[in-house]
């Protein structure tokens, strides 16, 4: 029987199967409602927001009550605006070691605010300060604005430079599929997980390459697809890559390279 869990720890790897010497599919963060949908000997396999399914040690995850309201969906949320934010165990003592760091986009839930820290507390229950320009204070069941594309795209711009990693949805470490999507999602649009499945995603318009304009996504393969990228302009795109060097980086499509690759475009 399925039941529903949050995630506990910062970023959290999820398996192809419930083994860590397996290939990483995705990440969570904490705070992430999830559906657990099995468990075996210490492993949970579970489905995300996003619908992408994986393997968690269950160490990771707090089980819910079926009559407990998921975390952070009711009162204020503390969202995570800067790339990287560190919680302390004391408000406005940063000389300490902090006690956790958790990355743009976890929504905390508030539980107090000061002039310049503001006090979340975690799933597990912990109350931990973190500094007041580090997150937008929201409403919980408030919605992400749609952004525009030049938002996405000033969004986009902040990752660069950061290290690809399999399987990766966060700045310690991303993959291209996952680039794209929290560039996205940081402005109120859902895209699906991997590069083939957001190819083929309802609701994304097919776009010609004579017609290409920023925000688009570009999609690369040889056989099939395995690769995305975000349009910015005049041929230029952004992407996590491992071509040349394993960062994010701008790359142009006109490049031997991706040209060979280019698949098609779509418009979410």
């Amino acid at each position: 029987m399925e039941s529903q869990g949050i995630v506990l720890d910062n970023v959290v790897n999820l398996f192809s199967k419930p083994d860590t010497g397996v290939d990483v599919v995705t990440q969570a963060i904490v705070g992430t409602s999830l559906a657990i949908e099995q468990q075996l000997d210490g492993w949970q396999y579970v489905r995300l927001p996003d619908q992408y399914h994986g393997w968690i040690e269950a160490r990771h995850v707090q089980e819910v009550a079926p009559d407990e309201p998921p975390y952070a969906s009711t009162g204020q949320v503390a969202e995570i605006q800067n790339l990287l934010a560190f919680l302390h165990r004391q408000p406005g003592n940063t000389s300490l070691a902090p006690a956790l760091q958790v990355t743009i986009g976890a929504r905390l839930e508030v539980a107090q605010e000061r002039e310049e820290q503001v006090q979340v507390t975690l799933p597990g229950g912990a109350a931990l300060w973190l500094r007041r320009g580090d997150v937008a204070i929201v409403d919980a069941y408030s919605r992400r604005p749609r952004g525009t594309v030049q938002q996405v795209i000033e969004t986009a711009k902040r990752f660069l430079g950061l290290p690809y990693m399999w399987g990766g949805t966060t700045p310690l470490g991303i993959d291209c599929s996952g680039f794209v999507q929290l560039s996205y999602r940081l402005h109120g649009v859902f895209l699906l997980r991997d590069a083939n499945i957001q190819y083929t995603q309802p609701g994304l318009l097919p776009v010609e390459r004579e017609s290409l304009e920023p925000g688009d996504l570009l999609f690369f393969g040889r056989k099939a697809i395995t690769h995305v990228g975000l349009y910015m302009e005049d041929g230029a795109f952004i992407h996590a890559t491992t071509h040349l060097r394993p960062i994010v980086q701008i790359s142009r499509l006109e490049e031997a390279h991706w040209t060979e690759l280019y698949w098609g475009a779509r418009r979410p």
